[in-house]
């Protein structure tokens, strides 16, 4: 699969909702534009990489709108999330990024949207706070190093 097989059906889901689209403008893979409002950019790749990630948070300098799209199924037929779908939607929400896949089917292709762009606005889960909090209090000196996971770990419970 080649990246530019990933624009007809993108340009055909923006164009349906009343944007111009165009190819290639700039550094963008897709820009799409509606009248008087923030100008939206698409990447393309075939998979989801961190050079994609990398490029989507570069985009964000031009708009805030920004998707990353991928193939909904690899060559072989098989997801291309391989059980990272959580932490893929995830990263980014966390980055403020858009998530789209196209599905292709016959007769068509189909653009699924998994994620608009948003600002970030992370729920604090107070009782784990608060678990750490007191742990951390109750330890007496620091005894374990950072980053360690196949050393005993020491803790402040009996």
């Amino acid at each position: 699969m080649k990246e530019t097989e990933l624009y007809p059906p993108i340009k055909a889901f923006l164009e349906a909702q009343g944007y111009e689209v165009k190819a290639e403008v700039g550094d963008c893979d897709v820009l799409a534009v509606r009248d008087g409002e923030e100008p939206v950019v698409v990447e393309l790749k075939t998979g989801f990489t961190l050079p994609l990630v990398f490029q989507g948070i570069r985009r964000q300098t031009v708009s805030e709108t920004v998707y990353l799209a991928v193939p909904a199924q690899t060559e072989s037929g098989k997801s291309v999330w391989r059980g990272r779908y959580r932490d893929i939607k995830k990263l980014c929400r966390m980055l403020g990024l858009g998530l789209l896949t196209v599905a292709f089917r016959k007769p068509g292709a189909v653009v699924d949207v998994h994620l608009d762009p948003a600002p970030y606005a992370p729920r604090k889960f107070k009782p784990r706070q608060s678990r750490l909090l007191k742990e951390h209090a109750r330890r007496a000196g620091d005894p374990n190093s950072g980053g360690s996971t196949r050393t005993p770990i020491i803790t402040a419970y009996p």
